[in-house]
């Protein structure tokens, strides 16, 4: 099996969380049964000690008998001394009949005070836990009492629980090896894939198929890395038929140009009117190739986010007055009608209105040159918190299947027309960036053959609105 760094990443960090749960868990749980049984134990010594404490009080010096008995058959080391600490019972302890016990521990009983220790067998090694309680007769200290209990037995005890807990951590140790490694493959997979692919994608490979896995962020991933693969796709496709148009956009001036200039240079002119023709279409040409040079260096500064914008409060009816009086002598030259249609209670927008003019001014000149009899209405009206301006005309249309690609560089409805005019085929990809960076919309509506309407939608507050 082959394992990706991804995937070794992930059993680490898997495993690592596993230990750090496990390996205290277990510790915690063997401190919890050592403690528990300890105190079970302390609690049962003492609570024997205090009944045969009881006991030996009432019938001590009575029955010397019984101290033997009591030796013998209890399950517990049982030590019983006077009240000069000579030991009155036998013990496997070391602790014979006769002997003197350790005198501060006598002088601790002697105060009426009780005590726990732990003892060691010198012969043995075992380890024991013993209590000692004074033995007070006729409110008289008479003696005391030692009650033995092996501590030997809790320790075989926590070794089988520990044997125990240590085969449960590695159960569960081979167990998340397993997990880990079938969580980590199955988290690791989908990074793989799209590592795959946008290998190839950056290979240039742009059709790289992406497989939506999930719906999680996995998923938004996998879907952001198809959407840049389409968007590059697209910019490549873009990139092509922008150079392929911008190349044949700048053949024919420069066509123009070389050839009328190689006319005036060999003298291929018969008369001085001949010369003024050439010369103005030179110039002309000259013109158009200085227009589409502006135009796209601007679109370019647009789209890049690099325009400088002036806000300022602007007065529409000033503005679109002004636009009117500029293209109202091109107008006429054609005989058509423009209307202007401002409302009353329009108010003032903070705008760049030199920006605005621009946008108006493409629109209309627009219609103008696509428009050979009728009218142009030109309108402004408040809606909610936005201006709508409307640029109508009852131009020649445009067709149905073109509308989509209205704004696109360089599309024309009419090649042939748009080049006679002049035009540069970027003047509708200004006004739609343009809109664009006043926080603004802008729309279309067209029926070939009756004319077209572009709407555009302008905040107030070009500032404060978000689009």
């Amino acid at each position: 099996m082959k394992f990706n760094r991804i995937v070794l990443k992930y059993g680490i960090i898997i495993m690592t969380l596993f230990l750090l749960i496990l390996l205290p868990l277990g510790f915690i749980i063997d401190r919890i049964f050592l403690e528990v049984y300890s105190e079970q134990v302390h609690q049962n010594v003492n609570q024997y000690s205090d009944k045969l404490k009881a006991t030996l009080e009432k019938n001590f010096g009575n029955k010397p008998k019984l101290f033997e008995i009591l030796s013998s058959t209890t399950e517990r080391e049982i030590l019983i001394f006077n009240e000069n600490g000579e030991i009155l019972s036998n013990s496997i302890l070391g602790f014979e009949k006769g002997k003197i016990v350790p005198y501060d521990l006598v002088e601790i009983l002697r105060d009426g005070k009780t005590f726990d220790r732990g003892y060691i067998d010198p012969e043995t090694s075992e380890e024991f836990f013993f209590v000692g309680r004074p033995l007070i007769v006729h409110e008289k200290f008479s003696g005391g009492i030692f009650v033995f209990s092996s501590i030997d037995k809790i320790h075989d005890l926590m070794h089988s629980i520990r044997n125990w807990i240590i085969l449960s951590i590695v159960g569960s140790i081979i167990l998340a090896i397993g997990f880990t490694l079938f969580v980590s493959k199955r988290l690791s997979n989908p990074l793989v894939r799209l590592e795959k692919a946008t290998r190839e994608i950056a290979k240039g490979d742009l059709k790289t198929q992406i497989e939506i896995t999930s719906h999680d962020e996995m998923g938004a991933l996998e879907q952001a890395i198809k959407d840049l693969s389409i968007e590059l796709n697209n910019y490549r496709i873009n990139r092509s038929e922008f150079l392929a148009n911008i190349s044949h956009e700048l053949r024919t001036p420069i066509s123009y140009l070389k050839g009328y200039a190689q006319l005036i240079k060999n003298n291929q002119y018969q008369d001085q009117k001949d010369l003024e023709t050439y010369s103005t279409i030179i110039e002309k040409e000259s013109d158009r190739l200085s227009k589409l040079i502006q135009d796209l260096f601007e679109l370019s500064k647009m789209e890049e986010g690099k325009v400088t914008l002036y806000f300022q409060m602007v007065d529409l009816e000033d503005l679109l007055e002004e636009a009117f009086r500029k293209v109202k002598v091109k107008a006429l030259k054609k005989d058509l009608k423009l209307e202007l249609k401002i409302e009353d209670t329009l108010p003032l927008i903070f705008s760049d209105g030199a920006r605005i003019e621009q946008i108006l001014l493409n629109l209309v000149e627009n219609a103008i040159n696509y428009t050979e009899f009728g009218k142009i209405i030109v309108s402004a009206e408040l809606q909610n918190q936005f201006i709508l301006m409307k640029v109508k005309d009852t131009g020649i249309g445009i067709p149905e299947e073109d509308l989509p690609f209205i704004f696109d560089r360089f599309h024309r409805v009419e090649k042939s027309r748009s080049r006679e005019l002049g035009g540069t085929g970027l003047g509708l990809a200004i006004v739609n960036e343009l809109v664009k960076l006043l926080k603004g919309s802008v729309t279309v509506t067209s029926r070939f053959g009756e004319g077209t309407e572009f709407c555009i939608s302008l905040p107030l507050n070009t500032e404060s609105n978000t689009i």
